[in-house]
C-alpha cells in the first residue's frame, strides 16, 4: 500500500520531476566547477598513468571475458587484480602530495555535492507535504528559502554520517567480490555470485539507510519539530514496522536501478534525464506516505483522492491541516 500510494502520489506530482531536474543541473554545474578548479589536473595525472590504464583494461577484458565465458582469464582473474593493485597502490604512494591532495579535494567536493542536494530533497519533501497535507501548490523558491536552517543543520549532521557509512559499504562490496572470486573454483560461477552479492549487499545497506532515516525531513516539514525531535522519532520503531519499509525500500532500490540501466542503455543516457529525478521524487514520497500512514494521517493523494487512516475514521478531516 505505501509503495502503491506513493506511486500514484509521483504521478499527481509529476511536473516536479523537472524542477528536480533543473535543480540537480545547477548543482552538478557547482561540483563541476570546483572539480575543474581543483581535482582535474590530479585526476588527469591518475587516468593518463600507466598502472591506472592497466586496471581499466583488465576489467574491460573481465566483462568480456563474462560475456564470451573464457574461463581460463576468469580464473586468474582475482590473482591478476590483486597484482594490478599493488602497482597502482605503488605508483600512488609515490606521488603522496599530489594524492592527499586530490582526495581531500574529492572529499570536500561530494560532501558540498551531497548537502546541496540534501537541502533540494528537503525542499521537494516540503512541496510533496503541502500537497498531502492541503493539497496546495507552494513555489520551490519559498519551500528553498523556508525550510533553509533547518535543512541546513540536518545535512550538517547526515551527510558526514551517510558518507562514511557509504564508503564502508563500498569497502565490503569490494571485499566480497574479492573474497568470492577466490573461494570459488569454477570461474564463471564465481564471477557471477560476486558481481551479484556485491549488488545485493549495496542495495540492502541502501534500504537500511533509509529506512532509519525516513522519519527525519517529514517530520521537520509536517511537524515543524526540532532537531531533537526529528532525531528522537527517527529511530521510534517497532519491529514490524521496520520490516514493511525495508522491505518497500529494497524493492523500490531494486526497480531504480534496473529502470535507470534500461533507460541508460536503450537511450544512450538520455532517459536518465526524467528516471534520475525520477527515482529520488520516489523516495522522497515513500518517505511522506509512510509517515502519514503510521502517523494514522488523513492526506490527499490527489486532487479528488483522501485517504484515510484505518481508524478514526470519525474525525473531521481538516482537523490536521494547517492554512
Amino acid at each position: 500500500m505505501i509503495f502503491k500510494n506513493a506511486f500514484h502520489l509521483l504521478v499527481d506530482n509529476f511536473l516536479l520531476t523537472y524542477k528536480f531536474l533543473l535543480y540537480k543541473i545547477f548543482v552538478g554545474v557547482i561540483v563541476l566547477a570546483l572539480s575543474a578548479a581543483l581535482v582535474y589536473p590530479t585526476l588527469n595525472m591518475l587516468f593518463s598513468s600507466q598502472p591506472f590504464l592497466d586496471v581499466v583494461t583488465l576489467f574491460n577484458e573481465f566483462f568480456k571475458a563474462l560475456t564470451t565465458g573464457d574461463v581460463e582469464f576468469l580464473n586468474g582473474f582475482a590473482e591478476l587484480l590483486q597484482e594490478h593493485m599493488v602497482t597502482l597502490g605503488s605508483f600512488i604512494a609515490a606521488k603522496t602530495l599530489n594524492i592527499v591532495f586530490f582526495v581531500v579535494a574529492v572529499v570536500i567536493i561530494l560532501l558540498v555535492g551531497k548537502f546541496l542536494d540534501g537541502i533540494g530533497n528537503f525542499a521537494f519533501g516540503a512541496l510533496i507535504g503541502d500537497k498531502m497535507s492541503s493539497y496546495a501548490k507552494t513555489s520551490f523558491f519559498s519551500a528553498y528559502i523556508s525550510n533553509l536552517g533547518r535543512a541546513s543543520l540536518w545535512q550538517v549532521i547526515y551527510v558526514p554520517l551517510t558518507f562514511v557509512y557509504d564508503v564502508v559499504v563500498l569497502g565490503l562490496c569490494y571485499a566480497v567480490l574479492i573474497i568470492l572470486l577466490n573461494i570459488i573454483s569454477f570461474a564463471v560461477v564465481a564471477a557471477v555470485a560476486a558481481l551479484m552479492f556485491s549488488v545485493a549487499l549495496f542495495l540492502c545497506a541502501q534500504a537500511v539507510k533509509l529506512t532509519l532515516f525516513n522519519n527525519v525531513v517529514p517530520a521537520f516539514v509536517t511537524e515543524k519539530t526540532n532537531l531533537r525531535g526529528a532525531w528522537k522519532n527517527t529511530f521510534s520503531f517497532r519491529k514490524e514496522r521496520f520490516s514493511c519499509l525495508f522491505s518497500t525500500y529494497l524493492v523500490t532500490c531494486l526497480l531504480i536501478l534496473c529502470l535507470n540501466v534500461l533507460f541508460a542503455v536503450s537511450t544512450f543516457g538520455a532517459g536518465l534525464l526524467i528516471t534520475v529525478p525520477m527515482s529520488y521524487l520516489m523516495l522522497i514520497s515513500i518517505q511522506f506516505v509512510s509517515y502519514y500512514t503510521y502517523g494514522k494521517r488523513k492526506y490527499f493523494l490527489g486532487k479528488d483522492k483522501i485517504v484515510q487512516p484505518e481508524q478514526s475514521d470519525e474525525d473531521d478531516f481538516y482537523e490536521n491541516f494547517e492554512i
